[in-house]
């Protein structure tokens, strides 16, 4: 653009000094001598094109690189730009955060290189988007909230042995304390998500030990007292008074057995401990006639917080119920994949399918909050074959394995 508009400007008065000579003697002199007349002012406008040509080289640069570059003048467009950005990210977490950030940056400037660093003590980028041209000079930025620093902002010139504006640089001190914001307040959500998923762990690997405590201490605790107040029972066969006595306290001792049973599924549902996740959701009790169920998953899980194994359960029945009574489905399909980072349950049915105007029930409201509490999402969509699929997805890394 720019050698394209000095071509033009040179060009352009050339013909202009050359033309306007030959015309001040058209009058004077006949068509061949006004011609051979023009040709003396070709020296003239070589100089003229010679003196004037870097000056406007030199004012027409920096205005070019700012429309093509620098086409952000506003700050607070960039910022506004940046925050769409990140509000359209579908994972909040730091890491996809900083690579929305990283690439909102580079597209908005046209910076070829920027990178986001966060462990500060190895010195290398956390995020990179792009590459710096070799004979660039890189520019390092920190990132703070308060007196805390968090990381550092890298970038570079965008074209060998040039620096970047001052415009440039004042820009992107301002995004720099935008970004640090930005990033502390993604660590403290990612903190406090982590929290979460620990208090929510150690509540159910608690509610595991108090039900197996229940279940293996208490039961037969008072199983034994119901036998040996029957024999009792028999020994005082003469007295009234004594037998009603009896009769009485084996009727407190079996209602607070039923109790002891009904405390038990409610810590935890006892099929997880008696079969384990997969065996569980295939013993999975459904009320509907005709309901043909496939479970497909790995032929053995590895060890699973029993905090994962409680809401997948949960959200599988759920899923069940609903598929029962709305669904009108004759088969459904039970799936868990598992990889290093994420375990996914999917239960999808040959149903009806969501109605046009659904609307999210206190079942969905469940399973969406049971999968909140461990760091995970739930997301209920039309089946690709007809009917309609429940995904859960599940970050193991969030949860601690206790």
């Amino acid at each position: 653009m720019l050698y394209g508009i000095l071509a033009i400007y040179a060009c352009t008065t050339y013909s202009i000094i050359v033309t306007g000579g030959g015309l001040i003697y058209y009058d004077t002199l006949n068509y061949y001598d006004t011609l051979n007349a023009s040709w003396w002012f070709a020296l003239p406008a070589l100089l003229t094109i010679a003196a004037t040509l870097r000056p406007i080289h030199n004012w027409l640069r920096p205005s070019i690189d700012r429309l093509v570059y620098d086409w952000h003048a506003d700050p607070y467009a960039v910022i506004s730009e940046l925050q769409q950005h990140l509000a359209l990210e579908p994972e909040q977490t730091p890491q996809a955060i900083m690579g929305a950030i990283v690439a909102t940056i580079a597209a908005t400037l046209r910076l070829p290189y920027v990178a986001i660093e966060t462990d500060l003590g190895s010195g290398l980028p956390s995020t990179t988007y792009g590459a710096q041209i070799d004979h660039t000079e890189r520019v390092t930025l920190p990132l703070a909230f308060r007196s805390t620093q968090i990381g550092a902002l890298h970038t570079a010139a965008r074209r060998p042995y040039e620096s970047l504006s001052t415009n440039d640089l004042s820009l992107l001190h301002d995004l720099a304390r935008q970004v640090g914001i930005t990033l502390h307040a993604a660590r403290l959500s990612d903190a406090l998500q982590s929290s979460r998923a620990q208090l929510v762990t150690a509540r159910e690997e608690e509610r595991r030990r108090i039900r197996r405590d229940l279940h293996d201490g208490l039961g037969p605790t008072l199983a034994s007292l119901r036998l040996q107040l029957s024999a009792l029972r028999h020994r005082v066969s003469h007295n009234p008074d004594a037998e009603r006595l009896i009769d009485e306290l084996r009727a407190d001792v079996r209602a607070a057995t039923a109790e002891i049973r009904r405390l038990v599924y409610d810590l935890r549902p006892p099929m997880l401990d008696e079969f384990g996740l997969l065996g569980a959701l295939h013993n999975l009790e459904v009320t509907g006639d005709g309901l043909a169920r496939t479970i497909e998953a790995p032929a053995a899980l590895p060890p699973l917080p029993a905090a994962i194994e409680v809401a997948i359960y949960r959200i599988a029945a759920e899923a069940l119920h609903n598929i029962v009574r709305h669904a009108q489905a004759t088969r459904c399909t039970i799936r868990i994949a598992l990889d290093e980072a994420f375990l996914t349950l999917t239960v999808t049915d040959n149903g009806r399918g969501l109605p046009a105007n659904y609307l999210a029930g206190v079942g969905h409201h469940s399973m969406v909050e049971r999968a909140a509490e461990l760091g995970g999402t739930v997301t209920i969509l039309p089946a690709p074959a007809g009917g309609t699929s429940v995904n859960a997805v599940f970050p193991l890394k969030a949860v601690p394995n206790d």
